[in-house]
């Protein structure tokens, strides 16, 4: 990478259809394109196996509590990740972490083989696993280019991500009858192996006018015991940004408990009405197409808006976008509460979520420290996303078994929720603006 090239390359020209490019950006647009979409694809591999593994034999109110030990578990997770941050080096610290994860698969697989029960303990680490192994990389990326070169390149390594999201459920919900979850398991690790060359070569293709300045004294700031935790704690802007993440996983997660409730009753109606389906393949094949048409809009918004959206808007005002969508939503499904209508109202949340606002939320670290783009956004996305995850599996336990709530009343409170996210976005969108002023100097032309 030593010659940079002074015009477009090819590489670049194509690109450059869907967002701006400078010259030689390029190659580095592919490599953290092919990152993203394997690490996708691996993911909603290990995702769509989780759900039959748990449901088949619990509850979605089980699956509520599963994301509470998720949270509980990550207090004691990120303070280790940040003892290991501040001894390694960043290349070497999302390596250690993926191959972290795939000891974790191949003892779930010998345990799976030998006939364990590891439902509930797979799905907690699945929740585990999806935060810490995205938060890596999107700190890694961030890390990796500079504001104005993040904002327009970000859009398309999402698509990448994106393209994984897309094929991987409807492969996994195809395969899953014929050849079981645990082979499937062992298509995922391999798949993830792959990830790890792509972090140095992901590196080294960032051309230099496009690069994250130099650590500055102070980048790598100790936050103390407990690391990430106190940094966010501490920093105005990145609390505003852990609240955002909570109200945004707390209003989803209490959405997909409504949908799950509601996939289960369907499951068991099937069963009744015909002894010869089974219920796993009946949930498992929902969950396939539900996760494909998901991610086959977020493909076509990913592809075709979500760049045009932030050059028109600005991230400021994406940020936005998403809570407006989950207030009109379940304000919808509140006073409409069927299925038809809750899945409709996820389609868009989640296709929205995992297009614009995932795109938004992974540009809103650009003008970080080292510290803050690591530590703090690896300890909001995983700790602090599942708080969001303990906050709402209490708010179902009350709901269910104090005042009895069903599906109108928790669209109820996820509208009230929804509200308050939006003002925080708000705020967020505010802090961005200052911040993003402050480091303009060290961007790439426009």
């Amino acid at each position: 990478m030593a010659d940079w090239p002074t015009r477009l390359t090819s590489l670049d020209r194509f690109f450059n259809r869907f967002s701006h490019l400078h010259a030689g950006e390029g190659r580095s647009v592919l490599a953290f394109f092919t990152y993203a979409l394997l690490m996708m694809v691996s993911y909603y591999i290990l995702k769509t196996i989780r759900e039959p593994l748990l449901l088949t034999g619990s509850s979605a109110e089980l699956k509520s509590y599963a994301y509470a030990v998720t949270a509980l578990l990550l207090l004691f997770i990120v303070p280790l990740y940040s003892l290991v941050f501040r001894h390694t080096g960043k290349q070497q610290l999302t390596r250690y972490i993926t191959g972290f994860f795939l000891l974790n698969l191949f003892l779930f697989y010998l345990a799976g083989r030998a006939g364990m029960d590891v439902g509930f303990a797979y799905y907690v680490w699945v929740g585990i696993f999806n935060v810490m192994i995205t938060a890596q990389f999107w700190a890694f990326a961030a890390d990796s280019y500079n504001v104005k070169s993040g904002k327009r390149l970000f859009p398309i390594i999402m698509v990448g991500a994106t393209l994984g999201s897309l094929v991987a459920p409807q492969l996994s919900g195809a395969f899953f009858p014929s050849i079981g979850p645990w082979t499937l398991l062992l298509l995922a690790m391999a798949l993830l192996a792959l990830t790890i060359p792509c972090v140095g070569w992901a590196r080294a293709a960032v051309p230099p006018g496009s690069r994250s300045p130099a650590d500055q004294p102070g980048d790598k700031e100790d936050g103390g015991f407990f690391g990430g935790i106190s940094l966010v704690l501490t920093d105005r802007y990145l609390f505003l940004l852990a609240l955002l993440i909570l109200l945004l996983n707390w209003v989803n997660t209490t959405g997909e408990y409504i949908l799950a409730e509601l996939v289960v009753r369907y499951a068991d109606a099937a069963v009744l009405a015909n002894p010869g389906v089974k219920k796993a393949d009946f949930i498992a094949a929902f969950y396939g197409n539900f996760f494909f048409i998901v991610n086959l809009l977020t493909l076509l918004a990913q592809v075709f808006l979500v760049a045009r959206v932030i050059r028109w808007i600005g991230v400021r005002g994406a940020v936005l976008v998403l809570p407006l969508i989950t207030l009109i939503g379940y304000g919808l499904v509140a006073f409409i509460p069927i299925f038809s209508m809750i899945r409709l109202v996820k389609v868009f949340e989640n296709s929205t979520d995992y297009s614009l606002m995932n795109t938004t939320r992974h540009a809103l670290y650009l003008p970080l420290t080292a510290a803050e783009k690591y530590e703090g956004k690896t300890t909001i996305e995983a700790f602090f996303w599942r708080f969001g995850d303990l906050a709402q599996a209490g708010a179902i336990y009350v709901g269910l078994n104090w005042f009895s709530f069903d599906v109108p009343q928790f669209a109820l409170v996820n509208m009230v929720l929804a509200l308050i996210w939006l003002v925080v976005a708000w705020q967020v969108a505010r802090n961005y603006g200052s911040k993003h002023h402050v480091v303009e100097d060290n961007a790439s032309p426009p």
